[in-house]
């Protein structure tokens, strides 16, 4: 049977020869390279199926190699070798692209089991793709196999098999339904009902009956018993969407049920008992609104088990043609068009545009397109102007409005201004750093320096 190749970057020797030993048992392939451009290499030549990275390295830092791996769209495991002081930059790390951090001295049973989980990981991935759970570009309705994407199927894959309670996050549009629908579909409970509730598409007044139902004449027009959403998902799953929606009265109540598994009817004293697999959605950051005291502490931390964030089309730039396209099919065939690809000016519009609708918005642009043209290609001149325009004022402003903010010109060194600008920009970019460093034309590496360098000085 063929050995795991892992590629470890560490540059201190007695350290990767101490780590080394640790992974012995595992029976693995253990490469050692001690700077970055023999990692690069080596990734170039022999794929690794996983890689034990450390974030300071004599020529570059992990930082460079984890951008490089994300540029290329390689799909391997990265785990962060960090001592405590880089913690921040290894949190980063994560969100980037790596998959778990160890903080250095690391015990050998800790690198042992996380080296283990990781490759166990990739091979349930490898095998999904194998027997067609992921097909091309799809997976269980998502259409993408942008590294942002392929940590979604990997959480969706890794969460199947639990009845732990799942939360999805991300912009509206993203498709938060479509991923709860993708975890029922890859759970054991994939031939039990899904039923979707969308807590802030409902009257408050109504919204516990359509949760856990009611009897007849419980209310004015209760004319019958009616069944709630928790009962039709009995053995199968519920999407709770919208979730910090929910006036907190009843939060208390969902609170309670999940507790027990019981609950009671609208104008029933009976108790009643299911078992429902919970699915969670919002488009706000559920921590923020414990904080603001619209959704309550205790219901958070039971609901809060496995997050899934589910990235904005505009950081899945390898992904909008494929939806593109699959969006163009359906929609052609829909309304009768013969309507089946792009432009390459249409092409590059739709990769530079932000989409701040997310799919939504890209969907609702192809149908106005194919709805009110007619031909084979989708050409420039058939995009919606507002499109065109917003990109257009986009261009020729950006730079104006990136470095517009209000400075204080008195005195100070020179690291404080070149601060405000950086975080003026990477606010402007919603956050993504790699999208800041190709605006301020510096590597993604140098942003992650200066931010390490910064935080040391407010510090002294």
């Amino acid at each position: 049977m063929k050995k795991n190749k892992i590629l470890m970057v560490e540059d201190t020797v007695s350290i990767a020869a101490l780590y080394k030993s640790y992974l012995s048992p595992l029976d693995l392939n253990v490469n050692i390279v001690g700077t970055g451009k023999e990692a690069l290499k080596f990734i170039k030549d022999c794929t690794p199926d996983l890689i034990l990275l450390d974030l300071k390295l004599p020529d570059m830092t992990g930082m460079e190699i984890l951008g490089y791996i994300k540029k290329e769209n390689i799909n391997i495991p990265v785990i962060i070798m960090t001592a405590h002081g880089t913690m921040d930059l290894a949190i980063e790390a994560i969100r980037f692209g790596a998959q778990d951090f160890l903080i250095k001295p690391c015990e050998a049973d800790r690198l042992r089991i996380t080296v283990n989980k990781s490759l166990k990981d990739k091979s349930t991935l490898n095998d999904n793709i194998k027997t067609k759970k992921i097909e091309g570009a799809q997976y269980q309705g998502f259409i993408g196999n942008s590294l942002p994407m392929q940590e979604v199927y990997r959480i969706i894959e890794a969460a199947s098999s639990s009845k732990a309670t799942v939360f999805i996050t991300g912009e509206s549009g993203t498709g938060k339904e479509v991923c709860a629908e993708a975890v029922h579909a890859a759970s054991d409970r994939n031939d039990k009902p899904f039923i979707a509730i969308n807590c802030a598409a409902i009257p408050k007044e109504l919204i516990e009956s359509e949760l856990f139902g009611h009897v007849k004449g419980a209310f004015t027009g209760a004319i019958s018993d009616r069944k709630g959403a928790v009962e039709m998902a009995d053995k199968g799953t519920l999407m709770l969407d919208e979730l910090c929606e929910m006036d907190l009265d009843l939060q208390s109540k969902l609170l309670r049920f999940i507790q027990t598994g019981t609950y009671q009817k609208v104008g029933s004293s009976k108790t009643y008992s299911v078992d429902v697999r919970f699915i969670c959605a919002t488009n706000c950051d559920p921590l923020q609104e414990v904080k603001k005291g619209r959704f309550r502490e205790d219901l958070y931390y039971r609901l809060y088990v496995i997050p899934i964030f589910l990235p904005p089309l505009r950081n899945r730039e390898r992904d909008i043609i494929d939806i593109a396209h699959a969006i163009l099919g359906l929609t052609a065939l829909e309304e009768g068009k013969k309507m089946s690809r792009f432009s390459d000016s249409v092409i590059e519009l739709f990769q530079s545009y932000s989409w701040p609708g997310n799919v939504r918005e890209l969907q609702n642009v192809i149908r106005n397109i194919v709805v009110l043209n007619s031909g084979e290609e989708v050409t420039f001149d058939m995009v919606p102007f507002s499109i065109k325009d917003k990109k257009e004022h986009k261009e020729k402003t950006e730079q104006e409005n990136i470095l517009t903010t209000e400075i204080d010109y008195t005195i100070k060194p020179l690291w404080i201004y070149e601060k405000i600008i950086v975080e003026k920009v990477i606010k402007h970019c919603n956050g993504s750093i790699p999208l800041a460093a190709k605006h301020l034309e510096i590597s993604p590496s140098t942003i992650y320096r200066k931010i390490e360098n910064w935080n040391k000085k407010k510090n002294e």
